[in-house]
């Protein structure tokens, strides 16, 4: 699927084209080849565009896009999952609700409505079809690769990729289950009330099943393309955030990519999408403490041993 990608790239090279239009098309052209392959490429191009040890500013622009500009599936089928795992009619559950969604990526795609019982504005997500099915052969197919470059060493010395892929797919699937994505909501939106300026959507576990999830909308926009005199501040309380996840309570939100993280209307951080969570043990909370201590102290010795 790539390799027109690939030679196109490698006739920049001998040619010597080199713009930054051509910069930005090339990843454009990338990013369309990675969503043609699915869910778990779309995921991996999710992690590549908040890199920028390995991607240009440019071409993390485009791979961002990755994050909520996937193309969307049929909402006819969308909504009748929505009645075959709420085991009731669309209209029974929500008052209005977009025709089309507003927003679609790897795994789901999701839809502004109101609920009926109470009137409250929520988000409705809506996993893909046949998306459990798909990421598992291509969880098996590039883990039979990884077994294959075990046979060479110089592929394998610093890295090895049927552990990450194992760690990886255990991850995957956990993000496949919204029941696990609503409790995981819930659960941090109750810790992180500590920091006022912190907005967390409530979740809704009775309209919620393995593939659908309804959580509190919020009116925001991309912190990442925010032009709010407040942006500087707001990355500062989003550093905050995620240490106090990590240090205080040692379960934090593991997908910040620019797609999660919002400034809301009346200028505070918003997180939003909790299916992908870590965990750490209090071993690792402290040496990571020790860590830090000892790099503000410049305390070398300390901070190898940490």
């Amino acid at each position: 699927v790539g390799g027109g990608w690939v030679l196109r790239n490698v006739m920049d090279k001998v040619l010597g084209r080199s713009s930054p239009d051509l910069e930005v098309q090339r990843a454009g052209e990338l990013r369309d080849v990675i969503t043609s392959l699915g869910p778990f490429y779309i995921k991996i191009g999710q992690a590549l565009s908040i890199r920028p040890d390995v991607l240009s500013p440019r071409s993390m622009v485009e791979l961002q896009k990755l994050c909520d500009k996937v193309p969307s599936f049929d909402s006819k089928i969308a909504f009748e999952t929505i009645e075959r795992e709420l085991g009731k009619s669309v209209d029974e559950i929500f008052s209005e609700i977009t025709p089309e969604p507003v927003a679609a990526a790897s795994l789901g795609q999701v839809y502004k409505a109101t609920l009926r019982e109470t009137g409250e504005t929520v988000a409705v997500k809506v996993q893909r079809p046949g998306v459990l099915e798909t990421v598992s052969l291509d969880l098996y197919l590039a883990r039979e690769a990884g077994l294959i470059a075990r046979n060479f060493p110089f592929l394998t010395d610093r890295l090895d990729a049927v552990a990450l892929l194992d760690e990886f797919a255990y991850r995957f699937y956990q993000e496949l289950d919204y029941n696990l994505e609503c409790e995981n909501g819930l659960k941090i939106r109750e810790q992180m009330k500590i920091l006022p300026s912190v907005v967390i959507p409530d979740n809704y576990p009775q309209y919620t099943s393995r593939r659908v999830h309804v959580a509190e909308w919020i009116e925001r926009e991309k912190l990442s393309q925010s032009k709010a005199d407040d942006v500087g501040a707001l990355v500062n309380l989003g550093v905050i955030t995620y240490l106090t996840q990590l240090l205080e309570y040692g379960f934090f939100h593991a997908d910040p990519h620019p797609g999660n993280m919002m400034r809301t209307n009346d200028g505070k951080l918003a997180i939003l999408d909790f299916g992908l969570m870590t965990e750490g043990t209090d071993n690792q909370k402290y040496g990571m403490i020790e860590a830090i201590e000892s790099r503000l102290f410049r305390d070398w010795p300390g901070l190898y041993q940490s």
